[in-house]
Parts: C-alpha cells; sequence; structure tokens
C-alpha cells in the first residue's frame, strides 16, 4: 500500500483514495477473507489520518466488501469466484436498465466523441500500457455518461456506490485474454444501440457485456478452473483451451459496420 494521499486534498478524495487502496490489496490478495484491517495501521501505511481510513471502510462495508464486527473493526470478507459473480450481477441490473433508460436523454454529441474514441483506440496496433490506461479511462467516461443520462438520480447514486470497486476490478484484469479489446467491440454495440434511440436493444447489449465481463473477471483473478463447468455468458466470450481467443482484424472490422452519423 504505497498510495499517500497530500493532506491538501479534499476529505472526500482521500476517502476515495483509500478505498482504492484496500480494495486493490483485497482482489490482489495481498489481504484475504478474515484478516482485519486496523485503521491505526492503515492510516499510518496510506499517510493519511484515521478519519478518511474509517469513512472508506464504511464505504466498502456499504458494498459488502468488508465486514464491521464489534470490538474487532473491519474483517475482510471472502472475495472468489461466487463473490465476483454477485457483483457483475448488480451491475448487470443497474447498468442495463440504466442503459434503457439513457436512450432517449443522452447527449448525442457525447456519446458520438466517446465511440469515435472508441474505434480510435480498437484499431490503434500498439497494445502498451499507455493503450490500457486510455482504455479504461474511456470505459469509465463511456459508464458514466449512461448512468448520468438514466434520469434517475437513485440509479445513478447505486451504481456510483460500486464505481470504485468496478474500476479496481478493471484494472487487476487489465487486457487479459484481450478483454479490453472486446470491451471495446461491446461498447461499440451499446453505443449504436442508443444511437439508434433503441432502449431495449442497449440494455440487451449492456447486459451482454456485463456478463461476458463476468467471465473474464473470474478468469483473470481466480484462473481458469473457476470457469470449469461453466456456461459462457455471452456469444463474445469465445474460449478454446487458452481462455479467449484472440481479437481478430474480421472481428474489429464488424463495429465499422453499425451506426455511420
Amino acid at each position: 500500500m504505497s498510495l499517500v494521499p497530500s493532506k491538501s486534498i479534499p476529505q472526500r478524495t482521500r476517502r476515495a483514495r483509500v478505498a482504492k487502496v484496500i480494495l486493490r490489496s483485497i482482489i490482489t490478495r495481498q489481504v484475504v477473507g478474515g484478516d482485519r484491517l486496523v485503521e491505526e495501521e492503515l492510516a499510518a501505511t496510506i499517510g493519511v489520518s484515521r478519519t478518511p481510513v474509517r469513512e472508506a471502510l464504511g464505504e466498502l462495508a456499504g458494498i459488502g466488501v468488508v465486514q464491521l464486527k464489534p470490538n474487532q473493526g473491519a474483517v475482510v470478507r471472502s472475495f472468489g469466484p461466487a463473490e465476483i459473480r454477485d457483483i457483475f450481477l448488480l451491475r448487470r441490473v443497474l447498468e442495463s436498465e440504466a442503459a434503457r433508460l439513457a436512450a432517449s436523454r443522452i447527449d448525442r454529441a457525447a456519446l458520438l466523441h466517446i465511440r469515435a474514441e472508441t474505434q480510435r483506440l480498437l484499431h490503434d496496433p500498439v497494445r502498451d500500457a499507455a493503450w490500457s490506461i486510455q482504455v479504461m479511462s474511456l470505459d469509465q467516461k463511456f459508464h458514466e455518461l449512461i448512468s448520468a443520462s438514466s434520469g434517475t438520480e437513485r440509479l445513478a447514486a447505486e451504481i456510483e456506490r460500486y464505481r470504485d470497486l468496478v474500476i479496481s476490478l478493471r484494472e487487476a484484469v487489465g487486457n487479459t485474454e484481450h478483454a479490453l479489446d472486446v470491451a471495446l467491440m461491446e461498447h461499440t454495440r451499446v453505443i449504436d444501440a442508443l444511437l439508434a434511440r433503441n432502449g431495449e436493444e442497449a440494455a440487451r447489449a449492456m447486459e451482454a457485456h456485463i456478463l461476458r465481463g463476468t467471465d473474464a473477471a473470474v478468469f483473470a483473478l481466480c484462473g481458469p478452473a473457476a470457469l470449469a463447468g461453466a456456461t459462457p455468458a455471452s456469444p463474445s466470450f469465445a474460449r478454446s483451451d487458452a481462455g479467449v481467443a484472440p481479437v481478430t482484424a474480421s472481428m474489429r472490422a464488424q463495429t465499422d459496420s453499425g451506426f455511420v452519423d
């Protein structure tokens, strides 16, 4: 845990950064189910006061990642394939509905900009760390635009509650088995449905995107054995003995036949 937030950073931002540090340590199994998280130790390690640590732990308890026990403090909950699938199930329910509602409200210019950036990254021949950072940043903008355009503050707020956890999972998965390439193609399908003002199709495309992401996360974080006997979540989850099939030029080309402004 090497992140050291500045004392001048607003309290809410410090809390979010502390939460991300803790989440990363759980996802990467630096701490495991049953381990205690001691406020004083976390505050000293991260370089903040106990207040943002306490707030971050409360936030993580709210999404079920840690458990606050009387006289014991925070205890890490089990985090394996079942827990990952539970998280993605919630995302599927919340974000597919957000996509359906956003179809009649979303800013067309903002959506076209995200589509252009999606295609640029999808067809970029370089797959380095900088490319992955750009994809994950665009991914966040894509999902946030849709939730903010849903027209319901309560739904957007519930999606926001899981934002740090989703970002940490996304960073941990990275482009394992071309997960980011496939996500860009799936985003294009959602975007094209939204541009066509087809809420039902946008919801279906978002649902397929998150279902496929479930298997990608389980595969990357828990290994192929965790997928044994599981049914592929969507047609885009193209498995072979080596995992997800590599993204080919012809697969990318399919996105170019979609919406044209």
